[in-house]
């Protein structure tokens, strides 16, 4: 990639600096009151939530109280920048289009769970659902980056799923590899409600079956189904 500076020396100057939160060298990812803050200490901050001891308001809480080091809202840090989603209004970490983690994570697999019509694939609303509300929607962001140059990835898997190309039964997730990752979609699955409720042990053993016994001989779990 094309360096947009000519030095490294300009490359210092303009974008790196000593964290004022954990005094270590390093990316700028903004000026706030009491100094540049980089990336790590950033996203720490603005994930911080509680009752302000300076306003008493339910915020987020990325400043500091001088004196007493206090976390504190950003009116009350004297903050000149907003961390309100542009679309939810939630106060957080914003990522592109100044979305937070949420409505992010809900575009991303309502891209990826597309039948073609630009909805989520009916069958899979509850699989969306439960994922959209997952208490850290920001494990669902960095889950779905997983492993995205790899085969068999986590968005990849969604994508064929909401395509049809991986029918919802448990005997086609027995059959993906890595088997690892298909287990983990396969009890998302199930928790949604989106697959009818399996033991994981007899899951496991069917998958072990899958692979010393040729596929037209391998019995299917649907008698193993709880009801």
């Amino acid at each position: 990639m094309t360096r947009t500076y000519a030095t490294d020396e300009q490359y210092e100057r303009w974008f790196m600096a000593e964290c004022c939160r954990c005094g270590r060298r390093k990316h700028k990812a903004g000026h706030w009151p009491d100094g540049y803050v980089c990336r790590n200490c950033s996203d720490r901050a603005v994930r911080t939530r509680g009752a302000c001891p300076g306003c008493g308001q339910d915020r987020a809480l990325p400043g500091l109280r001088p004196g007493d080091g206090a976390a504190i809202c950003t009116t009350c840090a004297g903050f000149s920048q907003s961390f309100d989603c542009s679309r939810c209004g939630f106060e957080g970490k914003l990522l592109g289009g100044r979305l937070c983690e949420r409505c992010t994570l809900s575009d991303r697999l309502t891209a990826l769970l597309d039948d073609g019509t630009g909805r989520v694939r009916p069958a899979l609303v509850p699989l969306f659902d439960l994922l959209v509300a997952m208490d850290k929607p920001s494990s669902g962001v960095a889950w779905l980056a997983l492993r995205h140059d790899q085969p068999g990835n986590p968005s990849q898997r969604l994508r064929q799923l909401g395509l049809g190309q991986i029918p919802l039964t448990h005997d086609a997730f027995h059959e993906l590899q890595p088997w690892r990752s298909a287990a983990h979609l396969e009890e998302l699955l199930m928790a949604s409600g989106a697959l009818p409720a399996v033991d994981k042990y007899i899951c496991s053993f069917q998958r072990w079956l899958q692979a010393i016994w040729p596929t037209s001989r391998t019995p299917s779990t649907s008698g193993f189904i709880e009801q």
